[in-house]
């Protein structure tokens, strides 16, 4: 993140905007697409980030590409970014926005990475156990890595529980290494 207590306030602007008018999870996922869209054509942010183009040209081409497809406050907003010289922020702010909602509605995206698939009914008292710990409702998103050897590690806002076989084997090592032979 570039700037990110400034990309966190003009997220919570967008997001009390949002929030005012009910379209809070709309804009979310208008701002997710366009995240996307953003990572994976390149020239359309250099286009939105060039000084050989003004800021009215630019919006002129938002409004055509997505009067019709994004939340009139998500436009607006765009016309803001783009005045303030803060559109290269738009992934930042995309970002701190989905943290702003999920702590409105109560859940937690968790980041689970194991070795092998869990199965329905792991992946449920993960859940429960992960939902006593924060006390939040959580959503898991699994990722597998075969890396880690076994085990789990999750993600977790800023938390890190690293339980993997691959970080016991580095600690053992660690470990083994700090006792003197004679």
């Amino acid at each position: 993140m570039k700037e990110p207590r400034v990309a966190s306030r003009y997220a919570l602007a967008l997001f009390n905007i949002a929030l005012a008018s009910g379209n809070h999870e709309i804009v979310a996922i208008d701002l997710n697409q366009l995240r996307s869209y953003s990572a994976g054509h390149k020239k359309f942010l250099e286009f939105l980030l060039s000084p050989a183009v003004s800021d009215e040209e630019k919006m002129a081409f938002l409004r055509a590409m997505f009067t019709t497809r994004l939340a009139p406050q998500l436009l607006e907003f765009f016309d803001l970014l783009l005045h303030k010289h803060r559109i290269d922020l738009l992934p930042d702010i995309a970002v701190e926005y989905e943290k702003l909602l999920e702590n409105y509605q109560g859940v937690i995206k968790t980041r689970v990475v194991t070795a092998v698939q869990m199965t329905e009914d792991v992946k449920a008292r993960l859940k429960v156990e992960l939902e006593k710990l924060s006390g939040k409702k959580i959503e898991i998103i699994q990722k597998i890595d075969g890396s880690i050897i076994g085990g789990i590690i999750v993600y977790m806002h800023n938390r890190v529980i690293d339980r993997s076989v691959r970080r016991e084997i580095e600690q053992l090592r660690h470990d083994l290494l700090q006792v003197k032979v004679y």
